[in-house]
């Protein structure tokens, strides 16, 4: 497989942060959680976990592309229509779909095609899986620390949501694979749990960084926490 943390294009991050919002020392702090993403997926291709290699070659990539949503919204947010257009729940999605997508591309190899292979086709289906379920926890998290926005309690508020979430979503499939064998239902929750996992691992540096900078800390919150209503 081929190494997605070195084939992402350097231009992709560096004309986000040349935007006028961006043009500050600040802005230019979103290198360093992508930067953790980028090891972290570095290592699951070096070390034996998981340790099915078709598990890995899911993981890896959707780490990079997560990682890369997120690196690509939160430099944004100040020019994105929010909440009043779109909605937090809207740009949340279309703002991590469309930059995990680029991800995505950016780090497969293209002398095959981007969807010539069925672990391409398998990972950009649970991207949109993945990222759907991000913005409706992110959405629903950030509604439950609207009184008070702290990182820890949005952490907290943002796992519970993930799991919720994805129980929601999958509830389909387990009524449908009830009906078959057990080890399709298995299937199911492993790849479900492994998912949600990535998204929060992820998600975590990023919000790290809204924790230490004032910058990304008020970005997190036009994103995340909904405003509160005018009299």
């Amino acid at each position: 497989m081929t190494d997605g943390t070195t084939r992402n294009d350097p231009s992709y991050g560096l004309g986000l942060c040349l935007l006028k919002p961006n043009r500050c020392r600040q802005a230019w702090c979103v290198w360093l959680p992508l930067l953790a993403v980028a090891g972290l997926a570095l290592g699951v291709e070096k070390c034996a976990w998981p340790a099915d290699n078709e598990f890995r070659e899911t993981v890896q990539p959707m780490l990079v592309a997560l990682g890369l949503g997120w690196a690509g919204m939160l430099p944004l947010a100040p020019l994105a229509p929010w909440p009043r257009k779109l909605g937090r729940f809207g740009c949340l999605l279309l703002g991590l779909g469309v930059f995990a997508l680029l991800g995505m591309a950016f780090s497969r190899d293209w002398e095959k095609g981007m969807f010539m292979e069925i672990i391409d086709i398998v990972c950009a289906v649970l991207l949109q899986f993945a990222v759907f379920a991000l913005a409706a926890a992110l959405s629903l998290a950030g509604w439950s620390v609207r009184r008070r926005l702290t990182i820890p309690g949005l952490l907290k508020w943002l796992l519970l949501w993930l799991i919720l979430v994805w129980l929601a979503l999958i509830i389909p499939c387990v009524t449908f694979t009830s009906l078959g064998r057990g080890e399709a239902l298995v299937g199911v929750f492993v790849i479900a749990g492994l998912v949600s996992m990535v998204s929060f691992v992820v998600t975590r540096p990023f919000l790290a960084l809204g924790a230490a900078n004032p910058l990304y800390r008020q970005r997190l919150r036009q994103l995340v926490v909904p405003p509160e209503p005018t009299s």
